[in-house]
């Protein structure tokens, strides 16, 4: 490489961010200049313009470039323009194929959280998020027989764990509280997007972090005051009760049973309080355990139940055999 060359190349090192290919979706074209990085040095993938679709896609994820990168000043227009796909889908979710826009909904409300996820104090991107959710329960809430059919397509779609975690346990959380009969339509939807927001204070740590069995001690403290963090950056900007922040405040009390699926043990004299802080959190483990990592394999259905039923069955019986009926219920054709 001549000196011009690598003049070239430090400078767009300096100047390109990374993303990731699966933000191209949904779009027609490229909104920006993407590159990869192969042989230690920065090539042209797409100019702006270039036309986009399944198949263009498809090839450059089976080429491997599934990480790829745009100057720093035209990442924005890539957001902009998955927002507004976001607003549109959601504001014309009933016309059409209700379950075609919900597994559309769906992916862009997961790739707008990574966005999120980057500015979370940023009020449109919150603001959108939260329209879009409600919209969204409504249908989940209607059609309590298509949630098993709708958790599998979007697991299909392979986001992030980060960003598909918060929609999986909301959903699980939804039909328990359903099936319950003690709570009003209004009571679950609040709860529903309580549920979703919770771990927004993780964004503090990089989402790069997550894929590694460990954090570092700094990390590990910032993890540890996650649900501190979710409180401060939902107060006041998200519509949800006193009530409902004490249960994002709360919740990460519990994440302790998620730590004994990884060989730390929670302590003898963890109590569970609240029936509300308790499901939320519940939801939340199982999700996680039947979820793969990328430092772990998944764990059974059974196996996530059995470690609930350990923490919580003499406490709250009838409610853990409303959770343990739910999810027979749910994995109709796959208990174990």
């Amino acid at each position: 490489m001549d000196a011009k060359q690598l003049f070239k190349q430090s400078h767009l090192a300096l100047t390109l961010v990374p993303f990731t290919i699966r933000e191209l979706f949904y779009l027609s074209s490229s909104p920006c200049d993407i590159y990869i990085f192969e042989n230690d040095s920065f090539k042209v993938l797409l100019r702006a313009g270039a036309y986009l679709d399944g198949k263009t896609l498809k090839d450059i994820i089976q080429a491997g470039h599934i990480k790829v990168f745009t100057h720093e000043s035209q990442r924005g227009k890539l957001v902009e323009l998955q927002q507004n796909n976001l607003r549109s889908v959601t504001r014309s979710f009933s016309m059409g194929s209700p379950s075609d826009n919900c597994k559309r909904q769906l992916s862009l409300l997961a790739l707008n959280l990574r966005y999120l996820f980057e500015d979370p104090t940023n009020d449109e991107a919150l603001n959108l998020q939260y329209q879009s959710l409600k919209i969204l329960f409504k249908y989940l809430f209607q059609n309590p027989k298509k949630h098993e059919v709708i958790y599998k397509e979007f697991i299909k779609q392979g986001h992030h764990y980060i960003f598909t975690q918060p929609f999986i346990s909301s959903l699980f959380l939804l039909g328990i509280l359903k099936s319950s009969h003690a709570y009003s339509e209004k009571d679950i939807e609040t709860l529903f997007i309580t549920s979703y927001f919770k771990d927004i204070g993780m964004s503090a740590i990089p989402v790069e972090k997550y894929d590694i069995e460990d954090l570092n001690d700094h990390d590990k403290i910032i993890l540890g005051k996650h649900a501190d963090l979710s409180v401060q950056i939902l107060q006041g900007r998200l519509p949800i009760s006193p009530n409902h922040l004490k249960i994002i405040e709360s919740h990460h009390s519990f994440s302790l049973l998620r730590n004994s699926m990884e060989n730390i043990a929670p302590p003898e004299n963890l109590v569970v309080t609240g029936f509300e802080t308790m499901m939320v959190n519940i939801t939340d483990i199982v999700a996680a355990m039947i979820s793969p990592r990328p430092y772990r394999e998944a764990t059974t259905l059974f196996e996530a139940l059995d470690l609930v039923k350990l923490r919580i069955s003499n406490q709250y019986p009838q409610e853990f055999k409303l959770i343990v009926n739910h999810f027979r219920s749910f994995f109709s054709n796959s208990v174990s």
